[in-house]
């Protein structure tokens, strides 16, 4: 449930606005030096030792990671998600972090908000979904969702939303 959560906040489509913001200047050409053109075996090479999976028809790849991200400490247990779109190119990441009482999540919405600024919140029947406007193609959310068994986890979403450019006959129309 968590992977089908985390793949479909990456793919939250939202108006772009026509200037560019701290969203888009921070990630508008890659996040992790995965760049958004990446393949998967590209991405592998840049992050060995994960696993590759499909998730409600999305390619997915989950690698452990315990880097430190915007100044927090992760644990090596944690993961970072790749997904792709159907050309097989990057389209998302996400990263977990430890849930360590509400002020852990608290923490990373405030410092989210000191670096990309104001955000919506949404309640779902998943959990608490805080997304940020979408900033030239490229949409944050900070998730706080229940685990399977008991307790929380929190995910930090980025997606690329750029239509492909494809003629009618290439789709098949």
């Amino acid at each position: 449930m968590k992977e089908i959560i985390c793949v479909l906040t990456i793919f939250i489509v939202v108006t772009v606005p026509v200037f560019a913001g701290p969203i888009s200047d921070t990630f508008s050409d890659s996040v992790f030096s995965v760049k958004w053109t990446d393949d998967l075996e590209t991405v592998k090479r840049k992050f060995p030792g994960g696993k590759v999976k499909e998730n409600v028809g999305i390619l997915v790849y989950e690698v452990r990671d315990g880097r430190e991200i915007l100044k927090t400490n992760r644990s090596d247990k944690d993961k970072i998600t790749f997904s792709f779109d159907a050309t097989g190119r990057v389209n998302g990441v996400s990263a977990e972090f430890p849930y360590d009482g509400i002020e852990s999540f608290t923490e990373l919405m405030n410092k989210m908000t000191t670096y990309f600024g104001a955000h919506d919140q949404q309640k779902s029947e998943y959990g608490l979904n805080i997304t940020w406007p979408t900033d030239n193609g490229v949409t944050i959310s900070l998730i706080l969702m229940p685990e399977i068994i008991a307790g929380y986890d929190i995910l930090l979403s980025i997606g690329r939303v750029v239509p492909v450019e494809a003629s009618k006959e290439e789709l098949g129309f």
